[in-house]
């Protein structure tokens, strides 16, 4: 299939100008206060050598970084080109900085385009948001900055905190801490939660987290706790053979371990929060939430999703389906760790570190962008063959393509068009699925 042009010009070119442009660059180069005066180090060339020049190795060095710098820009004669020292000193602080901000600015571009639309029961939400966080682990020698959880010997990590946007099928927010901060405190809710839906594991699980969600007017699904102890209000759904055990106030596990073991139950329980409704003192307030029950056979257990999703829109079945996407995320993270290597890392330098994480994390949103963007431009039939994760495995491998590039665009004399048509092509070619029967984990209820 060949790339479409729009107004005679190439397609993959004009959405490297429009995300990649320079001046949005300097600007916040020179916002975040990286770059006071253009001198030997160009900032706009650094970036492009952070996000698409590192091999595809778990050991990057600021020495791998420097030569491809180098190599990159033409502007000058070797003598006058910045030396290593005066590279690696650029790594501090405000570049971190330039690098986050660089950062918002994608995921705030990628969150202007709302490529996917949701349908059935869950239309009427403003989005599905999930949150969830991956620990990468880091040199040992910033152990002391960054302790590990668990470990006998000297060990270091930071965690990535994502929030996930169904709507705009990429990251909506993200986070660096030490790998000791607790989920739970990353988790913010607002009036903002308002018409959003939130999906999110065991980490982030609290009675006064579902209190606040419901308060403002937001909606959730989540795992119950095994230790959990809400009662039983009231039975939405279930055979005749379960009711005859329900007694108003009994605690769930007791309910639970009475009732035959197949099946699904759908019921309405009562849970004590603890939140303030008005940002005043901390009250105690009972809450009915939906409590819906899976028996797996081969597991010998039931499976209990909590939410206030309403059963007359959201049936049982729509709720597990709902958590199932839950694990989107999960395939994001394992994306990050094994395309863009953040599986272990060995820098040994705080700022490099977070340089590279930040780096790898605008390789993720625009490789999103990118593959949006490409996807939308196939028959809708054939979109399905298209998997985020192969995605990003033939984007990793093409990285240096795209510099190469962006090279010959910067320097070069001759136009680039026909490897920009080659490469959108290239893209399209290997990232579409070869199985006839290829299934990729979606939701149902959005289409893209």
């Amino acid at each position: 299939m060949k790339p479409r042009k729009i107004n005679g010009e190439n397609r993959l070119a004009m959405w490297q100008a429009n995300l990649l442009s320079a001046g949005i660059v300097m600007e916040k180069a020179r916002s975040s206060g990286y770059v006071k005066r253009l001198r030997k180090l160009n900032p706009v060339y650094l970036l492009y050598i952070l996000v698409f020049g590192i091999s595809s190795h778990s050991k990057p060095s600021i020495e791998e970084i420097y030569r491809r710098y180098i190599d990159f820009d033409d502007t000058s004669d070797s003598k006058d080109k910045i030396k290593i020292q005066s590279f690696f000193n650029r790594f501090n602080e405000d570049m971190v900085t330039f690098l986050r901000e660089m950062l918002d600015y994608y995921i705030d571009s990628a969150g202007l385009d709302r490529s996917a639309k949701l349908k059935g029961p869950i239309q009427n939400l403003k989005d599905i948001l999930i949150q969830d966080s991956t620990i990468i682990r880091v040199s040992q020698k910033l152990s002391t900055e960054f302790p590990a959880i668990r470990s006998k010997g000297a060990a270091a990590g930071l965690k990535i905190h994502a929030v996930y946007s169904a709507i705009s099928h990429s990251l909506k927010s993200i986070e660096i801490s030490g790998e000791r901060v607790h989920d739970s405190k990353m988790l913010k809710i607002d009036p903002k939660v308002k018409d959003y839906l939130l999906l999110f594991d065991l980490g982030y699980y609290a009675n006064s987290t579902f209190g606040k969600i419901k308060h403002y007017g937001g909606f959730f699904v989540s795992r119950l706790k095994k230790n959990a102890t809400p009662k039983v209000n009231k039975i939405l759904f279930a055979s005749s053979p379960v009711k005859k055990y329900f007694q108003k106030g009994i605690p769930l596990n007791e309910f639970l371990e009475k009732c035959p073991k197949k099946g699904e139950i759908d019921i309405l329980c009562t849970f004590k929060t603890r939140f303030s409704p008005d940002g005043g003192k901390i009250k105690t307030i009972y809450m009915n939430f939906r409590v819906v029950c899976f028996w797996d056979e081969e597991a010998s257990i039931w499976h209990t999703y909590v939410t206030n999703l309403p059963k007359k829109v959201y049936p049982s079945e729509e709720i597990y389906q709902l958590y199932r996407y839950r694990w989107i995320i999960e395939l994001l993270f394992k994306e990050l760790k094994g395309d863009y290597d953040l599986g272990n890392l060995h820098l040994a330098e705080r700022n490099l570190a977070y340089a590279h994480i930040y780096s790898m994390l605008i390789r993720l949103v625009i490789s999103r962008n990118l593959y949006k963007f490409c996807v939308r431009g196939v028959d809708e039939k054939d979109r399905k063959k298209y998997s985020p994760l192969l995605w990003s495995k033939v984007f990793a491998e093409k990285a240096h393509e795209f510099l190469s590039i962006l090279h010959q665009n910067i320097f070069g004399k001759e136009d680039v068009s026909e490897r920009w048509d080659k490469l959108e092509a290239s893209l399209r070619h290997l990232a579409k699925s070869r199985h006839a029967n290829y299934r990729q984990l979606s939701l149902r209820n959005i289409a893209f």
